[in-house]
């Protein structure tokens, strides 16, 4: 899967120029980075590139909710390979009868939201010194690096090791790009 940014957006906010090795492996961790992103914290969300997709569902009151978003055009709904009327109302189509049908359907963005494409680039900046010192992945949060008598001190592990945002950034991006259930009562 493509990831959220490339080297040179990630150079553009550090304000440095990767060599050609290390633009491969930056490559990597951006698409590391991204994974968690999509994986981790969006929930499997691929809203990045742009895909087209066939969904088989059958419907629940005539709808049938599309697992991706968001949705961009959806192709054609089909039952046993004849097509079928349908409306559209954000994700999801609308279809008389109850029987399985077949929703072809384009979801995605055409290039990455650029909250997401910052994220990306955050990540991997703030795993960059440790790897570059090879510490590894999983070490902890840096939290100082002296020149002189070199030292490094890294804070609190944990949660704070590899690539990971806080809680309240996770929850910022689920918002925006996530997807959610909602439940109503019914009277």
């Amino acid at each position: 899967m493509e990831a959220f940014a490339t080297y040179t957006d990630l150079e553009t906010r550090l304000n440095r120029v990767f060599t050609a090795p290390e633009r491969t492996w930056v490559t990597a961790l951006l698409a590391d980075a991204s994974t968690y992103l999509r994986d981790d914290v969006l929930g499997g969300q691929q809203i990045f590139p742009q895909s087209t997709s066939e969904f088989t569902a059958y419907p629940v009151g005539g709808w049938i909710d599309l697992p991706q978003h968001p949705v961009v055009d959806v192709l054609s709904v089909t039952r046993n390979g004849l097509n079928v009327a349908f409306t559209r109302r954000d994700d999801a189509v609308k279809i008389n009868g109850d029987d399985a049908a077949v929703v072809t359907f384009t979801y995605g963005f055409a290039t990455a939201p650029e909250m997401l494409k910052r994220w990306a680039c955050v990540l991997v900046s703030q795993a960059l010194i440790p790897l570059e010192l090879k510490l590894g992945m999983t070490v902890g949060g840096l939290s100082s690096v002296a020149l002189d008598d070199f030292k490094v001190s890294f804070a609190s592990g944990a949660e704070q090791t590899g690539m990971e945002l806080s809680q309240r950034n996770i929850d910022a991006l689920r918002s925006m790009y996530g997807s959610s259930a909602f439940v109503t009562e019914s009277r």
